[in-house]
């Protein structure tokens, strides 16, 4: 017989996974009436909570959910490594679920999230939409966004400083000595791809070169849409002579279209990535890359869902971390 889970028991009571979640765990904000009609149906069902076996309205597990944007990337490899040293040390396991930048696996790893009880949740959000995330606000289950946030709902959240990171890029093209810089970057809804624009701008204005907006290419995540981008970039003259790139993927897929239009690295073409996954050193021409320190941002991020965790989730304030970037030089520029 298959195993009853939350989302059985909200379909037959005719409300949202997360109002039966709040009854089975007697979180507030929920109305008396339904959430006895919850628990009797939990108990028509014969529901057992998943990993316990402690009672219909126990929480404690000892696991955690972590749900990222893509594992097959090295920064989330890198970046789970990070947590999962931290959470076992602490006596927690994960569950990790990949979402692939799509919404609707968003929502659903959400719901899974919630129907295996887990004591707290770390996300990369998918960021086209905060529905998902206003859910986990109201159904009141520990959680840290991680690599991202929204400027406009308040979150706890553990991110980089990619104004900096951008920056910091930029200017040491231009200490290089170009001023036709290029930035190949990503989807404009993600925070991080805004914030790595807006230090791009800031210090090109401030050094006194002008932003050319054909010079400013979006919504490139992939090293195959990099490798796209590169070969449009290259054939619409005047080109850039340096370009900084959303992540090493993306750069991968710049520095092989640039080759196949006869392009040398760096002589023709200076190329920055970011993120500075194992794979930069390991090309023919190592990759100078902005680090981000995956497995601290991990760690980081695992500490503030435990202190929420212990403190029931009712933090007095706000937890929000911006952790710094290096600049890493390589023979790309």
């Amino acid at each position: 017989m298959d195993r009853v889970t939350m989302e059985d028991i909200a379909e037959k009571a005719g409300v949202s996974i997360n109002t039966v979640s709040r009854a089975l765990n007697d979180k507030p904000d929920i109305n008396d009436q339904t959430k006895k009609e919850i628990l009797g149906i939990a108990d028509e069902l014969n529901y057992q909570p998943n990993r316990f076996a402690q009672g219909l309205r126990s929480s404690k597990t000892s696991t955690l959910g972590v749900i990222v944007a893509d594992i097959m990337n090295p920064f989330f490899s890198a970046l789970l490594k990070g947590v999962e040293k931290s959470a076992r040390e602490e006596g927690y396991s994960i569950i990790v679920q990949d979402t692939d930048e799509k919404y609707e696996n968003e929502q659903s790893a959400i719901q899974t999230t919630l129907a295996e009880q887990v004591d707290g949740l770390l996300i990369t959000p998918v960021q086209t939409n905060q529905q998902t995330i206003i859910d986990l606000k109201q159904s009141g289950l520990p959680f840290v966004l991680l690599g991202r946030h929204f400027n406009d709902l308040d979150t706890h959240y553990v991110v980089t400083d990619d104004v900096e990171g951008a920056s910091s890029a930029v200017k040491h093209l231009i200490d290089r000595g170009h001023d036709r810089i290029g930035i190949i970057n990503g989807p404009t809804h993600i925070s991080s791809s805004q914030e790595r624009l807006r230090g791009y701008k800031q210090t090109m204005r401030e050094r006194g070169i002008g932003v050319k907006k054909e010079f400013i290419f979006r919504d490139t995540v992939t090293m195959e849409e990099g490798y796209r981008t590169g070969k449009k970039m290259m054939s619409s003259p005047p080109r850039p002579t340096a370009v900084l790139c959303y992540s090493d993927f993306v750069a991968i897929g710049v520095i092989k279209a640039a080759r196949d239009a006869g392009l040398k690295i760096p002589e023709d073409l200076a190329v920055v990535g970011y993120d500075d996954i194992f794979f930069s050193t390991c090309l023919e021409v190592p990759l100078t890359s902005v680090r981000i320190p995956k497995k601290k941002l991990g760690k980081r991020a695992f500490q503030v869902l435990q202190e929420l965790i212990d403190s029931g989730g009712e933090a007095q304030e706000l937890k929000q971390f911006k952790l710094g970037t290096e600049l890493i030089e390589r023979q790309t520029t």
